[in-house]
């Protein structure tokens, strides 16, 4: 399993560079201020989500509207003074990714054709997996693949479903990030379920 990745390493950096370029030219003007690969609990699929504090802006708008009946009096006031973002660190609610068509989702199918193969041992290795993400995601990172104020952005991995989303975020987030981007991120707030 471990050759597997690291011949998959340098692929995983490429296609994470490739897709950052043509998302960032959709973002336009806006201002990145997250990264994110997403992946799930079997660690067989990959995308990359990103955001910009204009999007942000107007989805937490829209997110309210949906959800406000449903808050109560101090959650609402949390939100108007800003105390807590309902989508600012939620992956899947976020303005842009590398889409259907995207060199990730290449990556994807080897994942997803290794798991079938060989399921126990790739269930067994999914350390490697996480090393190998943090590894090719650190080099786009250093090599400046999300622009020349990247060292201002908020870089993590996550996953869309499991237990242990928030180790994963923060764990993946201190090695991502400088010590002020990370503490900052570790101090994140988000409306209790």
């Amino acid at each position: 399993m471990e050759k597997f990745f690291s011949k998959i390493t340098p692929k995983l950096y490429k296609a994470i560079k490739k897709d950052a370029k043509r998302v960032l030219k959709e973002i336009e003007e806006e201002t990145l201020y997250s990264v994110a690969l997403v992946t799930d609990s079997d660690c067989t699929t990959l995308y990359m989500a990103l955001n910009t504090n204009e999007y942000l802006e107007t989805a937490d708008e829209e997110y309210l509207e949906m959800v406000q009946e449903d808050l109560s009096e101090e959650e609402m006031k949390q939100i108007e003074e800003g105390e807590v973002c309902l989508t600012k660190w939620l992956p899947d609610e976020w303005g842009y990714s590398d889409g259907d068509n995207s060199k990730l989702n290449k990556i994807s199918e080897a994942l997803c054709k290794k798991e079938v193969s060989a399921p126990q041992e790739y269930a067994d290795n999914k350390t490697l997996f996480f090393e190998m993400v943090v590894s090719a995601f650190k080099k786009a990172i250093d090599d400046k693949a999300f622009g020349e104020n990247s060292e201002e952005v908020t870089y993590f991995i996550s996953t869309s479903d499991g237990d242990c989303i928030y180790e994963v975020e923060n764990n993946s987030a201190k090695i991502l990030n400088s010590e002020k981007i990370y503490e900052q991120f570790l101090n994140r707030k988000e409306l209790e379920e």
